[in-house]
């Protein structure tokens, strides 16, 4: 037996013969390869024949076919670009691969190891020298097999990025020499023109740079006015060849070479970013003023030339205020004023700049000074003792943050604001402070005073305000005292001694009628010593007879406890002070009624009705005509449930001649009542007279439900599943109208749904989703769904049907078990 081996290395199917010798006979066996992939393949060969057996090796490593991949690259000329090629190697041994790179401005490594059974990967850059397009190869070589990969290179350069972000310094009026470096990476020397784009930078137009090397050129920077400037730097080659001369003009290095095309527009380019600090003041000027004030400033500008000069002019500090302009004619001097007006204060810097062409830029250093503000006196104020009087303070904040202010006002007895301590006004606005004024004596020498803001930006603002008090000559404001007829009705008039002194007070009680409905319920009424800002509480008695009003008058007249005069007036002093309130006693007539003779006006909701109803005006006065009536709501409920339904007309007014008759006046009213929902509501309705005499007539309002629109049953899936109904409602109107759907009379939240709550209800119809959820067996569930519309209502009753419950049905086990045993 022999043992021979043999390897094929292919790419597509093989066919390929073995030579078999035997003594001297020679035979070949024909063998098809066809691989399903790139990879290696091995086999063994067994041949037998009834003396011999030999055995083969065989292997087979398949390659890809020599198809060739494209790879492109685009950067920016000068900058480089990196792709990692992926070679992949799915065979068990490691591959050895040498690069061979063509092609201008592609490199890589000379070799690299493709690991087995994985992807490695070859990293190629790109780094362009112009702006071009270029084109190259790489060649991987495999050195175990000999097998190539090859790949088409495209490389596009782009115009270059800058070389450098520079960042200059200068000073405005001063020239400055800055060294910027020009590489040169091509193969020949070159000579580039320089230009740019910022005025402000000077210096050589061309330079000559070295092949492979790069010089220095130098930059002037030289601005008039201070200032931030950006901008490029740019040297871009001609792409000639350099010819140096001797002294005598003559060429060295004999004839020029052929320019070059590739060369002509290659650039180097700097961004560049210049800083211009201002030159060092003429002069620094202290500035003063008080906050909320203004100062101006003057600043002489002299022109020595013989030309006009026109300048200008740049403020810096949100405070300042001037002309952007100053004209200064030749040989003269000019005077510049700028003002000053303080929005908080401290110290602060500011500055004034002038420029021109002609003379660059000079400025000005201000140092700003605000100081607390002076004290604003206010408009004075005066008011009757026992009165209050106003004015608005108005507190600007000028700043872009909300300013805190801190009140101080230790006269608190006579002035007082509307707000708390702190105030807050946001920024760049107004806050109006209201102050109040209430003077304790006759004059003005006690009612002086300042109120103070206090805050970290504005400092102290201080306002001087001052008051006088005078004479108390205008009544108080009218009071009411509404009393049944024949029955007492009660208030309490509180007096405050309004003075800083103890005083002695007299109450009285008048009426212009009769004076027998009204009594002062006080021990005494005379001599009542009050203390300063004490308050003495007057009660009074209201009892009419007869249903007409009354006009009484109390009189409260106060002295001071030492005797003394309060003030003069017109020369004569004044001893006594007189306060006085007026008080109206209203009479009024409950007509008497119990709850189940209490009138009643009963209606189906969404329904109308009309009713008349009759009032009798117990104890009128002879010769009342003129009467006024409205119905009184006594809560919001009420309010909202019937303002909109009632409606009240007074049909007519008898008179009865009988005189035993104690009803001389019978007003009679219709009542039209037309509720949209279900409610009850106890109301007034009250007659007033002419003379002030009111009359209270109870009635209740009372809407029911209507009728169902429909019952809507809904038979159940089972427990915890939901049924659904559907219907549609159509708009009453010919346009859409605005609806509500929801449930009343729901015991079981969660039982009973309907969709849409709510939505436009259309006039071609809407639909309605209502859903059943029942949760137990043996319990009815019954709801009322409600849809309202604008002027439409309408109500369902809704059932959910329970399907009835089985129990199971036990079978015994032991009942079978016998049934089908076996006895013997």
């Amino acid at each position: 037996m022999c043992s021979n081996a043999r390897q094929i290395t292919t790419a597509r199917r093989v066919k390929n013969a073995f030579s078999f010798l035997s003594y001297l006979l020679q035979a070949e066996l024909p063998i098809d390869f066809t691989p399903d992939g790139v990879g290696h393949y091995p086999c063994d060969l067994t041949l037998k024949a009834s003396d011999d057996v030999r055995l083969y090796r065989i292997e087979c490593t398949v390659i890809p076919s020599g198809s060739v991949a494209e790879l492109r690259f685009t950067t920016p000329a000068h900058t480089p670009v990196k792709q990692n090629v992926p070679v992949v190697n799915q065979t068990a041994d490691k591959w050895l691969l040498k690069a061979d790179i063509t092609g201008s401005g592609f490199t890589g490594p000379r070799s690299m190891t493709a690991h087995a059974q994985s992807t490695s990967f070859y990293p190629l850059t790109f780094t362009p020298a112009f702006e071009s397009t270029n084109k190259g190869q790489l060649k991987l070589m495999n050195t175990a097999d000999g097998m190539e990969h090859t790949f088409s290179l495209v490389g596009v350069g782009e115009k270059p990025l800058a070389l450098e972000h520079l960042v200059l310094h200068c000073t405005a009026n001063q020239r400055k020499t800055v060294s910027i470096r020009v590489p040169n990476v091509t193969n020949q020397r070159l000579q580039y023109h320089v230009s740019s784009d910022l005025p402000i930078i000077t210096g050589a137009k061309t330079i000559s740079v070295l092949s492979l090397q790069e010089e220095t050129f130098d930059v002037a920077l030289l601005s008039r006015r201070r200032g931030d400037y950006s901008g490029a730097l740019c040297f871009v080659a001609d792409g000639k060849p350099f010819i140096e001369v001797d002294s005598d003009g003559d060429e060295v290095g004999g004839p020029a070479p052929p320019p070059t095309p590739d060369l002509e527009g290659y650039t180097v380019w700097y961004s560049l970013e210049v800083h211009v600090l201002p030159a060092p003041c003429i002069a620094s000027i202290p500035v003063s003023c008080a906050y909320r004030s203004a100062t101006e400033v003057d600043i002489p500008i002299t022109n020595p030339g013989s030309s006009e000069l026109t300048l200008q002019v740049a403020l810096q500090g949100d405070e300042l205020h001037g002309a952007n302009e100053l004209v200064v004619s030749p040989s003269s001097t000019e005077q510049y004023r700028l003002t000053y007006q303080p929005l908080s204060v401290g110290i602060k810097s500011g500055s004034v700049i002038f420029f021109s062409e002609k003379v660059g830029e000079f400025w000005y250093d201000l140092q700003l000074d605000g100081m607390t503000a002076e004290p604003v006196t206010l408009s004075p104020m005066q008011c009757e003792l026992g009165r209050s009087s106003t004015q608005t303070v108005s507190l600007a904040n000028p700043t872009g943050d909300p300013l805190l202010l801190e009140i101080q006002s230790p006269n608190t007895h006579n002035y007082s604001l509307n707000t708390k301590s702190p105030l807050v006004v946001p920024p760049k606005s107004t806050e109006d402070v209201l102050l109040s004024f209430t003077p304790s004596a006759l004059g003005r020498d006690r009612h002086v005073a300042e109120i103070v803001f206090v805050s970290e930006k504005l400092g102290t603002l201080s306002y001087n305000v001052s008051g006088s008090g005078l004479m108390p000559r205008r009544e108080e404001p009218l009071l009411q005292i509404c009393a049944a007829l024949g029955l007492t009705g009660t208030t309490v008039i509180p007096f405050t001694n309004p003075a800083d002194l103890s005083v002695m007070a007299t109450v009285r009680l008048t009426a212009e009628s009769d004076a027998s409905s009204w009594s002062l319920l006080l021990k005494t009424a005379s001599d009542i010593a009050l203390s300063p800002h004490s308050t003495l509480y007057i009660p009074i008695n209201f009892k009419p007879s007869v249903m007409k009003a009354e006009r009484g008058r109390c009189s409260v007249e106060i002295c001071c406890a030492n005797g003394e005069a309060w003030d003069a007036v017109d020369g004569a002093p004044v001893y006594k002070l007189h306060f006085h309130y007026p008080i109206d006693g209203i009479p009024e007539y409950t007509l008497p009624c119990t709850l189940k003779k209490q009138p009643k006006v009963v209606c189906v909701a969404n329904s109308r009705v009309e009713e008349v109803f009759e009032a009798p005006l117990c104890a009128a006065e002879p010769g009342e005509e003129a009467f006024s009536y409205r119905l009184e709501l006594a809560s919001a409920a009420s309010a909202a449930d019937l303002e909109s339904c009632v409606a009240l007309e007074l049909l007519k007014q008898t008179t009865c001649d009988d005189d035993d008759d104690k009803t001389p006046l019978l007003l009679t009213f219709n009542i039209l009542f037309t509720p949209k929902g279900t409610f009850s509501h106890d109301v007034e309705l009250v007659v007033t007279a002419s003379g002030g005499a009111v009359w209270r007539f109870p009635v209740c309002f009372q809407a029911t439900d209507p009728s169902f629109d429909d019952v809507i049953d809904i038979e159940a899936a089972g427990l915890g599943q939901t049924s659904i109904v559907k219907f549609s409602l159509t708009s009453q109107s010919n346009e859409p109208a605005r609806f509500r759907a929801y449930f009343e009379g729901l015991k079981d939240t969660g039982v009973f749904s309907v969709t849409p709550v709510t939505g436009q209800l259309a006039p071609s119809g809407s639909t309605f989703h209502v859903a059943f959820k029942p949760r137990m067996y043996g319990k009815g569930y019954e709801a009322r769904l409600i849809i309202e519309a604008r002027n439409d209502r309408w109500m369902y009753k809704v059932r959910g049907v329970i399907p009835d419950y089985k129990p199971p049905k036990a079978q015994s086990a032991y009942k079978h078990l016998r049934s089908s045993a076996c006895i013997r």
